[in-house]
């Protein structure tokens, strides 16, 4: 069994200007299977349009909401829904609030977020 906290695990902020903050709760020690991560994304902030590479990715909003678009079609995400993200499908992703967002990522297979180790840690 691994318990992982958010308040003491590693934040890495995305090389981009909006703020995007990981903190990567599993490690491929723990499972090759899976990784779980907890993401903020700061009011106003977004992702560009990107891909998981080989992994499927389930977004779980646990507070605030985002917006995620997928073939042009926008979807808002808050807490009590989640999205899954298919290998190969492109999406982005805006928060369009006045507040952090705070997301629980499930990654299948977790080669995706070992990119997150590359992050600069905060």
């Amino acid at each position: 069994m691994h318990v992982a906290e958010i308040s003491s695990s590693t934040r890495r902020r995305a090389p981009l200007s909006n703020g995007l903050i990981a903190q990567p709760l599993t490690s491929p020690d723990v499972s090759d299977q899976l990784a779980v991560v907890h993401l903020e994304l700061s009011a106003g902030g977004a992702l560009p349009e990107h891909d998981h590479g080989a992994s499927q990715i389930v977004l779980i909003p646990l507070s605030g909401s985002v917006e995620l678009c997928h073939d042009g079609a926008m979807r808002t995400l808050s807490a009590g829904s989640a999205a899954h993200i298919a290998t190969g499908e492109r999406v982005s992703l805006v928060n369009p609030g006045t507040e952090p967002a705070s997301l629980m990522v499930v990654a299948s297979p977790p080669e995706f977020v070992g990119q997150l180790a590359s992050w600069p840690v905060v």
